[in-house]
């Protein structure tokens, strides 16, 4: 039997939101959500942070103890595997009761599924899931969203591309589906202490997974590696994941050594970005890349494949936007962007500008405040 969450408060009370997400290591979705946490109006809403995870490598690299110091409350539920994940499921469930939560804020699949069965079972009034990349490449994933759609009030889009496929492949009511973008906090000044010799730097930042295309750009390094460019260029990869070591081992049979760098995870990756030269996004799909908009922030040029978020955030730049998977465009448009030092100078000047303008973390929390404003009042009628 479903069970309810109603509570004797003052309507004017601030009302308890918890965003739930699966993890805390630093990465583009748990910047979001450490953003939003922050930023809320506290007169308003008073929200709390949910961590299913319980992994070691997940705890060292977290956010939670920033977000504490913030005076945000940080509750972590000890989730290792998919074993776990039906103690996990009550544990969340007792929690949302106890802390009476009118709006359960959701991100990411994980904790999209698990947090729409623990909200409805807990009788949390808003539920909403958070999607932050077209998952074209999960066919379970999006099955099962489907299957449990019903389940959630409101399906928050990180971009209009990415709204669009959850319309389109998950069959989610135009309704309620909302498109509200990543914000971006004002740019550190780029400092030039993380260079390391006289080359300019190009870099790519983000999880070493199939998604990011890191594995195309350096399998066809062939194609866009000239000798000029291998003389005057160095390419910095930052992050870390499952495919390190094929990537490693792609660079050494291309013979990169003396090109690339695999730094890594790194917490300073947003200077480095700052400090560099020229930013790259070969990515297979996404949703809207956070360390775009920070190299965009920062006045960086860049060259990135044509996925979802990459034309909202850069606009009209048909010199920093590839089909996906054309060689021949990259070779060419990189080409000129390491070249032409006046087109990165002019075309890292325009992405600043335009992004410092749309995307602020001002107004990106506002739009969230207003969504569950609009449903707990729906709910209340």
């Amino acid at each position: 039997m479903r069970e309810t969450n109603q509570t004797e408060e003052r309507d004017d009370a601030p009302k308890r939101v918890a965003l739930l997400i699966l993890e805390l290591s630093v990465g583009g979705a748990e910047k979001a959500l450490f953003q939003l946490a922050t930023t809320l109006d506290r007169e308003r809403f008073s929200p709390v942070v949910y961590s299913l995870s319980g992994r070691v490598e997940d705890l060292e690299r977290s956010l939670a103890p920033e977000l504490r110091a913030r005076g945000i409350e940080v509750v972590e539920f000890g989730l290792r595997s998919a074993l776990g994940t039906p103690l996990a499921l009550r544990r969340l469930r007792r929690r949302l009761r106890k802390d009476r939560v009118a709006v359960l804020q959701c991100f990411m699949f994980h904790a999209n599924i698990l947090g729409r069965f623990a909200g409805r079972l807990a009788g949390v009034p808003v539920v909403c899931a958070g999607i932050r990349v077209a998952e074209r490449d999960a066919p379970r994933r999006l099955a099962l969203d489907r299957l449990t759609r019903g389940l959630v009030d409101a399906w928050v889009c990180v971009g209009d591309a990415v709204a669009k496929f959850t319309r389109e492949r998950i069959g989610v009511a135009e309704n309620r589906v909302v498109s509200i973008p990543n914000g971006i906090a004002p740019p550190p000044t780029a400092s030039g202490r993380t260079k390391t010799d006289s080359r300019r730097r190009m870099i790519a930042v983000g999880r070493l997974t199939r998604q990011k295309g890191f594995d195309w750009l350096l399998e066809h390094a062939d194609a866009w590696l000239t000798p000029e460019i291998r003389r005057d260029w160095t390419l910095w990869i930052v992050g870390d994941g499952e495919d390190r070591e094929k990537l490693e081992r792609i660079a050494l049979e291309r013979e990169l050594g003396d090109f690339v760098r695999f730094c890594g995870w790194r917490e300073d990756a947003k200077e480095l970005i700052a400090d560099s030269d020229l930013f790259l996004l070969p990515s297979r799909w996404e949703g809207m890349p956070n360390a775009l908009l920070e190299a965009a922030a920062a006045g960086r040029a860049t060259l990135c494949a044509n996925v979802e978020g990459v034309a909202e955030i850069l606009g009209d730049a048909e010199a920093q936007i590839c089909k996906p998977g054309d060689v021949e465009k990259w070779r060419v448009k990189l080409l000129r962007l390491t070249t032409d030092a006046a087109l990165r100078d002019g075309a890292g000047e325009r992405n600043r500008r335009r992004v410092l303008e749309l995307f602020d973390v001002a107004s990106t929390t506002r739009r969230y405040e207003e969504l569950w404003t609009r449903l707990l009042a729906l709910k209340n009628r």
